[in-house]
């Protein structure tokens, strides 16, 4: 609940800033290839997001282990002019939402149990993108964009959800949310408790994580008509993603690819 008052608090304030500057836009002056109006307009963007997770042992700093979610943005954009036809300040609101599927059978050790895992980790993001953008237009109808900068990241919800069917057995689900470790298993019989089903699908519950990071990045991108863009990037997190105990001997950044298109008003 103190997650979702959060997200509302900051998707107003960030609607807030927009009509506060609705009333200086310009129009687009007669005989002028691109207006600052266009550029200071709302931007709805959609697009393909890739994170990758990387685990790095700091006792050897020896990397142990790596992670992929892929899943989609989006979310809204501003501009807000620093030197007119050239230089912008870019915030805005974007929703991420990413998950690993998993689907296969896996043998109990020691015993002849098969067990079909079916399920996914799932995360939800909010990010805040406080970036400087250079635009250059090269042709009439075609620009071209360069950004770099921090984005705020906040979680929402990150969890291994899985379903397990024994062979000799019912179906087990287990729900094990990573940022406060609570655990919530159904259907487990007395002779196949959790460690029996970690041990035998390899899903052992991670450290706890944290909600929070500071992702810094670069993309960079086309305009087409003053009103279509499409921009590729790439952010690498700055804040280890582990806390308490295992943030004492391991390290977690999310590295983030995202493909996106774009509609400027």
């Amino acid at each position: 609940m103190k997650q979702r008052i959060l997200a509302a608090a900051l998707a107003l304030l960030f609607l807030a800033s927009f009509s506060a500057d609705a009333q200086n836009v310009r129009p687009v002056r007669p005989g002028h290839s691109h207006g600052e109006g266009a550029f200071r307009g709302i931007g709805l963007t959609f697009g393909y997001v890739n994170s990758s997770y990387r685990t790095v042992d700091l006792a050897t700093d020896e990397p142990t282990g790596s992670g992929l979610l892929h899943g989609f943005t989006v979310g809204l954009t501003k501009d807000f002019t620093l030197l007119p036809h050239a230089l912008y300040f870019q915030t805005g609101l974007n929703y991420i939402y990413q998950n690993d599927p998993r689907n296969e059978t896996v043998k109990v050790p020691a015993t002849d149990l098969a067990i079909r895992v079916v399920g996914d980790r799932e995360e939800h993001h909010l990010g805040i993108p406080l970036r400087l953008k250079y635009d250059l237009h090269a042709f009439d109808r075609i620009g071209f964009t360069f950004d770099a900068g921090p984005t705020l990241l906040m979680g929402l919800s990150s969890k291994y959800k899985y379903r397990t069917r024994l062979a000799e057995s019912s179906i087990t689900s287990v729900d094990y949310n990573l940022y406060n470790q609570k655990v919530d298993v159904k259907g487990a019989s007395s002779t196949f408790d959790l460690e029996d089903w970690m041990e035998a699908t390899g899903m052992y519950p991670e450290g706890k994580l944290g909600r929070f990071d500071i992702m810094l990045g670069a993309s960079v991108g086309a305009n087409f008509f003053h009103l279509l863009e499409v921009r590729l990037g790439y952010d690498w997190g700055l804040i280890n993603r582990y806390r308490k105990d295992v943030a004492d001997m391991y390290s977690m950044h999310r590295g983030q690819f995202t493909l996106s298109v774009g509609i400027r008003f």
